[in-house]
């Protein structure tokens, strides 16, 4: 397996997913770490974070507690990087490049466990031994865990605390986010239809939130980061991801300043579906797949039916199903890492059955074909 089909294999996977199928107990984009006992309380407040949109989880008090998803297989079930490997590609065998099928059922051959090696099993979120001997666990970890505590908030009340912040926010008319719009051509009735909104008031967002709620329970949401503070204080522009009742439970930030890095800022958690759900209505029909939410606005703006993905990485398997009725027009990024995942959805949507095509193939060479480095809303004349 080359390095970008081992990069986008795992990009296809969702770590959460992974968490769960480990018997690791995920609540909001979260879990309690590893080793508790090097926490204040137990680790009583989830301190492990998972980021869907990177495939990475990182623990903010274990400086040893991160990685990726075949990290974190690694730590659970004490495996060698190549039967962690091993282990992902028999739970998603339709992912695996048929190129690195048989590589690795050679490695694996050549890597299986001794006979009569015991693997640990992960007993609520503790694994029983770890890889390596500078970081194995103390000696209490091996004693049964405590029966968990119940979530910070449910489902229900981390859903309502969502609508809550949107609710406090103000529409784009009229403020610095709408003519940043303005200048990608992306304009009102695009803001209206999709409800973008804005902070124009951070310091009284920030505080009614957290006299409303409590900061603890904002940190574990995910709206405020771990100093205490909403996290979009440089990302002013919100773009919610209606459901099929128009309702927003997640939504992704956007910096209006160029300087700002990174430019996006997703809610922490599991991206629930594509942008703009409501093109997925199981109806025959065309569907154009864009990288960001800003490139689907755009060519919602000239209405053509569209969706986003957050990015070439966070394409998920899990969403295949919402596309089974339509024929896809794949719109990445014109650049390397653009083309190169668009082969790879492609290839998805190929094994599952749903027609797919790419913007522009065969007609590089017209003089309207997407130049190098450009995206659809540079395609149709937006302004950086």
């Amino acid at each position: 397996m080359t390095n970008e089909e081992l990069k986008q294999f795992k990009a296809a996977i969702s770590i959460t997913s992974v968490a769960q199928s480990l018997g690791i107990s995920v609540s909001h984009g979260r879990f309690r770490c590893f080793f508790p006992q090097r926490h204040t309380h137990g680790d009583r407040t989830p301190s492990v974070s998972i980021s869907e949109e990177r495939g990475y989880f990182r623990c903010w008090v274990c400086d040893d507690v991160r990685g990726d998803v075949i990290t974190l297989v690694q730590l659970v079930k004490d495996y060698s990087f190549v039967e962690a490997l091993n282990w992902l590609m028999e739970q998603y065998p339709f992912l695996v490049p048929p190129s690195a099928r048989k590589e690795m059922e050679r490695l694996s051959q050549r890597t299986q466990p001794a006979a009569g090696r015991q693997r640990p099993s992960v007993q609520g979120n503790a694994p029983q031994n770890l890889s390596s001997p500078q970081s194995r666990p103390e000696p209490e970890m091996v004693r049964p865990p405590e029966p968990e505590e119940p979530p910070l908030v449910s489902e229900d009340e981390h859903k309502k605390i969502i609508l809550s912040f949107l609710k406090r926010l103000s529409p784009v008319d009229n403020t610095p986010a709408a003519k940043w719009l303005a200048r990608r051509r992306i304009y009102k009735p695009v803001w209206d239809k999709m409800l973008l909104r804005t902070i124009t008031n951070y310091e009284e967002v920030n505080n009614s939130l957290k006299a409303d709620f409590g900061e603890e329970v904002l940190k574990y949401v995910g709206l405020f980061n771990e100093k205490g503070h909403l996290r979009y204080y440089k990302h002013p522009l919100i773009f919610p991801y209606l459901d099929t009742k128009r309702r927003a439970f997640y939504f992704q930030s956007r910096a209006i300043d160029n300087t700002v890095v990174p430019k996006e800022l997703n809610l922490r958690g599991t991206v629930p579906y594509p942008y703009n759900m409501s093109a997925l209505d199981n109806k025959p029909g065309w569907v154009y797949l864009c990288e960001g939410v800003v490139d689907t606005l755009t060519f919602l703006g000239q209405k053509i039916n569209a969706v986003g993905i957050p990015g070439v990485r966070s394409f998920k398997v899990e969403w295949l199903n919402l596309f089974k009725s339509k024929n896809v027009v794949l719109c990445l990024d014109h650049d390397e890492a653009g083309r190169s995942g668009m082969e790879y959805i492609g290839n998805l949507f190929t094994q599952a059955g749903i027609h797919n095509v790419i913007l522009g193939e065969g007609m590089e060479n017209l003089p309207t074909a997407m130049k190098e480095g450009e995206d659809i809303n540079d395609w149709f004349g937006g302004k950086k």
